[in-house]
């Protein structure tokens, strides 16, 4: 959102500092050029110009601009034209043509190999189906812009490998060079060898001092590009992939999953301006993050505003009772919250929990533009477990109960009917023993 700020507050300043006089030229340009890849960049130019003061206008010259660029082949070109007339599209509320534009920019741009329009494209159109109420679509395209996202991490991290080979290299050349100088100076000189010995140790000092700095900068980025991938990635996951470049996929017999999601999220959002409800978002999936990674809980993702975690995915944290307690923790954070929003008289979210025990499918889907996920009736038993919940409840299946019967107090909801699963025996957790 910031991203499309920025873009909007610079073409209206790039707008109001060009002369009248220019855009005529432009115009007059347009009409006298018959060159295909000239009117193009008019028309395009054109396009940009007037998209925030003259939407209308803008859209009638970027339909000119795709409709060039495709005559051109011009894969680039297409791309770029198409990305404006979707950004106008979205602007005049023609959903349905924004999303076919979308869709258009962000297959053109990969066949192009264009690195940042696929992710913009990507991240509007995930908006907009989340917008719309279409989670589906709203979670594949979260997938696809992290599977971008994760290969322009590789690709970066490709490159700065190949940057310290090549460092790695001159420095041994030069290294080499200056040891050979040495010895032919030594032959032919010998009565001044304490100098040049002395000026070849402050060379060699001079150049190991250059090395260590160039490799800590090297290490500090390959740290971060590691980082990245364990924000991404469970660490033995990560540590796998690193080794072998692919991950197996892996069955656990004791995992505990947990489906959280906002009640009356939509009409929450229509109370809410665009980056305010983005903010608010942030804020609490953040909270989410921090109290799930006290618990040793992995998150594996979010969709809209559904929030999936699991636990027992490793050797250790294999009982229920770390996820209860942060599902209680992340409820009392959002009853303070809406003390806090109630009281300033702003908009506030409340969430449903649903929590299931039982076996699980962990693994990564792909070799290049991976996903961790995990799979099995566990994971669709707990998302029925959160949609047969109350506001502000934590739902409890009864077999991730008698696992932890002692440790909380609870409350037999009975036999609950459950979407696909006939009728469960469910259990409302209020509060720790």
């Amino acid at each position: 959102m910031f991203h499309r700020i920025s873009i909007t507050f610079l073409l209206l300043l790039h707008t109001a500092l060009l002369p009248a006089q220019s855009i005529a030229e432009l115009e007059r340009q347009l009409e006298q050029t018959t060159a295909s890849d000239q009117r193009w960049e008019i028309t395009y130019r054109l396009s940009k110009y007037w998209l925030v003061t003259d939407p209308a206008r803008a859209a009638a010259y970027a339909k000119q601009s795709l409709q060039l660029a495709i005559s051109l082949n011009d894969k680039r070109r297409e791309a770029e034209s198409a990305w404006v007339n979707a950004d106008i599209a979205e602007r005049q509320s023609r959903v349905a043509e924004a999303v076919t534009l979308y869709n258009q920019t962000y297959r053109v741009a990969q066949a192009a190999g264009l690195p940042d329009l696929p992710l913009q494209a990507s991240e509007k159109l995930q908006n907009i189906s989340a917008k719309q109420g279409n989670y589906k679509a709203a979670y594949d395209w979260s997938r696809q812009r992290s599977a971008l996202l994760q290969e322009k991490s590789r690709l970066y991290a490709e490159e700065q490998r190949q940057k310290y080979e090549a460092t790695q290299a001159a420095l041994e050349a030069q290294k080499k060079r200056e040891n050979a100088l040495g010895l032919v100076l030594l032959a032919v000189l010998g009565l001044v060898l304490a100098i040049l010995y002395y000026l070849r140790q402050r060379a060699n000092r001079r150049t190991r001092g250059e090395m260590a700095e160039k490799n800590a900068m090297i290490e500090e980025k390959r740290r971060r590009s590691e980082q990245l991938l364990l924000n991404i990635l469970p660490p033995a996951v990560a540590a796998e992939l690193t080794v072998r470049n692919k991950v197996a996929a892996r069955r656990y017999e004791h995992a505990t999953v947990m489906f959280i999601d906002f009640v009356g999220f939509t009409k929450t959002a229509e109370l809410l301006k665009p980056e305010e409800l983005i903010t608010e978002l942030d804020y609490c999936f953040s909270r989410f993050d921090d109290l799930i990674g006290r618990n040793r809980i992995e998150k594996i993702k979010t969709v809209g505003d559904a929030y999936i975690c699991a636990s027992g995915l490793s050797d250790r944290n294999e009982r229920p009772a770390d996820m209860i307690r942060a599902a209680l923790q992340i409820q009392d954070f959002l009853k303070k919250l809406k003390e806090k929003r109630s009281a300033e008289g702003r908009p506030y979210f409340e969430a449903r929990i649903g929590i299931h025990f039982g076996p699980v499918v962990a693994g990564v889907v792909g070799t290049k533009k991976f996903a961790y996920d995990i799979w099995g009736d566990t994971v669709n038993t707990a998302a029925r477990l959160e949609e047969a919940c109350e506001a502000g409840r934590i739902n409890v299946s009864g077999s991730a109960r008698e696992v932890v019967l002692d440790e909380f107090r609870w409350e037999y909801r009975g036999k609950v009917a459950a979407k696909n699963k006939g009728e469960m025996e469910m259990y409302y957790v209020s509060d720790a023993l």
